[in-house]
């Protein structure tokens, strides 16, 4: 009886079946029942419906709830009611008449047999009488469907599906025991197994391996069950191969994943995440069990836009995709990665995934925009050297030729002419050689490395300011000096006298120009820090002219005709030396550079700090 559920449960899909034999009196007693655990329904009462058909003798058709119940009787050769087969299906399913009466039949078969209630073994009419019977449920199976001896082992009846699965004809196999058909490392577990049926023991899903004509096997999932009357087995196999190769297929790459040392993470193609390795771990900062079942947006939810492309998870869906983005981690931090995903399939070339593998290339990334900095950096160069060479060029040759042009106008002068142009010879002289030390001092910041050193920036300033006690107008010009010191200076001397020197040099040009010059010298030294003032009460620098002042070349005013070098090799030592330096200025008052360098103190050992003290 329970076979006799299973088949048609099987065959005509409804949610629960129940066949139930009926006593002389009208009694209903020993109901079996088969109830299918993967729909979670409630079931409604069928007691009521049961008594009308047993009352009736006919077929009873009901709604109950929200299914249709369908009650057959079965009946004895006298016509009398012996049993009663319903079944519960949705509204929605068309149920086969057919199909249901050749269950009738069989259960007719069935509880006839049972009420005869003989002790010996009865021999099952295969090709007479049950052929008719069983052939919806057996012939056209799909699933392989069998009757076995359960004393031999022996076949009595078997479907088509086996010739379909295996390859034999079914004579061949009827020809030997199952045993012989059984894969040699099975062959033990299968017959334990029969024995526990043989035994009333009901098998569910017990899987073995059966041998095919074509040299290879077949994994076959059995149900099995003993009809205790008749002494035979009723069992029922699918065939689970492609399934089974897929799980196995599954778990020889997760083994293979988990050994990669590359982040490797498996999407199902709802974009959820089914599986992980370690490195995946590693490189994201999440646990295992807070990624699985997510879907791939917890990895790029926090995706830096500022550096990355405007991403969604479609963009990652793809076979053969290739992508880099900067992602946050768990912990905070910005990492660059390259994710390429291909289209995962199974055993028939159906898509089930997407394998996405993980690279970390933040040292690439890294090491990429370094390289664009540095490309940026001799593109300027390239530039500045252009324009370089033809503005040195122009400036070195325009007091050679005013030199030269005044030489022959000598040779045909005056003594008191003479005088005059050996005068302006001199004027041009001296600019070619300012214009020629400028330079120096470009190529020598540009070259030179670093050489911090004990620096006394009073003495400095002092000597600076000397330099110019010779040249016209000097004593006129009020210097005004404010020197803190709280700490020793280290710093590069050579490069902090160029900036003084071109900025003096600058305030002594722009305040003689105009009544009562003063230039102010400010110096404070902290163990962190030298910050310089500069500030003079001259003829000032327009707003239009500030922003440019520290490029090469540029001249902010006519009045002074200077190389154009010196404020821009001023802010090129100031760099070299990781400073800063601001410029503020208000034409006709007056303008004040600062400057703040830091003081190389903190570099040096503890021993030299002390030594430097002592």
């Amino acid at each position: 009886m329970e076979s006799l559920l299973y088949f048609a449960q099987e065959y005509l899909e409804p949610i629960y079946c129940v066949i139930c034999k009926v006593g002389t009196y009208g009694d209903v007693y020993h109901c079996v029942s088969r109830y299918d655990k993967g729909k979670k329904v409630k079931l409604p009462s069928l007691e009521q419906t049961i008594t009308k058909v047993v009352e009736e003798k006919e077929v009873v058709i009901e709604q109950i709830d929200a299914y249709e119940v369908v009650c057959l009787p079965i009946k004895s050769s006298h016509q009398k009611v012996v049993g009663v087969l319903s079944f519960v299906l949705h509204k929605d399913i068309e149920y086969d008449y057919f199909a249901m009466e050749q269950v009738v039949i069989i259960g007719e078969s069935l509880l006839d047999i049972l009420q005869q209630k003989s002790s010996t073994k009865i021999e099952v009419p295969v090709n007479n009488s049950f052929n008719l019977s069983f052939k919806p449920f057996f012939t056209d199976s799909y699933n392989l469907c069998c009757i076995t001896d359960s004393d031999s082992g022996d076949y009595l009846f078997m479907n088509q599906s086996w010739e379909r699965t295996l390859g034999y004809s079914i004579e061949e196999l009827k020809a030997y025991n199952f045993s012989n058909w059984v894969h040699p490392d099975d062959i033990n577990e299968t017959i334990k197994v029969f024995q526990d049926v043989c035994d009333g023991k009901v098998v569910r899903s017990f899987i073995n391996r059966y041998r095919t004509k074509w040299g290879d096997y077949k994994y076959l999932e059995w149900d099995a069950t003993l009809d205790e009357d008749r002494r035979v087995v009723y069992a029922v196999a699918k065939d689970i191969t492609s399934q089974h190769e897929n799980h196995e297929k599954l778990f020889f790459q997760s083994t293979i994943l988990k050994a990669v040392q590359d982040s490797i993470l498996v999407i199902d193609l709802n974009g959820k995440i089914s599986y992980i390795n370690d490195a995946v771990i590693s490189l994201t900062g999440y646990p295992k069990n807070y990624l699985i079942g997510r879907s791939l947006d917890i990895i790029l939810k926090r995706v830096d836009q500022s550096k990355s492309l405007d991403v969604d998870i479609s963009d990652f869906l793809k076979d053969k995709n290739n992508i880099e983005l900067q992602i946050e981690r768990r912990d905070g931090e910005f990492i660059w990665i390259e994710i390429r995903t291909s289209v995962l399939e199974d055993v028939y070339g159906d898509p089930i995934g997407f394998l996405g593998i993980i690279k970390d290339i933040t040292h690439r990334k890294e090491y990429e925009e370094t390289l664009m900095k540095r490309n940026e950096e001799l593109s300027k160069a390239n530039k500045e050297l252009d324009n370089f060479v033809y503005r040195v060029s122009h400036d070195l040759r325009a007091p050679i030729t005013s030199a030269l042009g005044l030489i022959e106008l000598s040779m045909e002068a005056s003594l008191e002419e003479v005088y005059e142009y050996l005068k302006l010879q001199q004027r041009s002289l001296m600019k070619l050689d300012d214009f020629i030390r400028d330079i120096l001092n470009y190529s020598r910041n540009n070259r030179m490395e670093l050489k911090p050193n004990r620096v006394d920036i009073q003495d400095l300033i002092e000597v600076t300011l000397e330099q110019y006690k010779f040249i016209s107008n000097y004593k006129l010009v009020k210097i005004t000096k404010e020197i803190n010191i709280e700490n020793h200076l280290y710093c590069d001397e050579s490069r902090l006298a160029v900036i003084l020197n071109n900025l003096i040099s600058n305030a002594y040009k722009f305040t003689t120009l105009v009544p009562n010059p003063e230039i102010r010298v400010e110096a404070n030294v902290s163990p962190t820090d030298l910050v310089l003032v500069i500030e003079d009460n001259g003829i000032g620098i327009k707003n239009d002219h500030i922003a440019k002042i520290f490029d090469m070349f540029y001249r902010a005013t006519d009045v002074n005709n200077g190389s154009g070098l010196g404020l821009y090799i001023v802010k090129e030592a100031v760099k070299r030396l990781g400073g800063e330096i601001a410029v503020e200025s208000i034409l006709n008052e007056g303008t004040k550079f600062k400057i703040t360098i830091p003081n190389l103190w903190s570099i040096f050992p503890k021993e030299i700090k002390e030594k430097a003290t002592n």
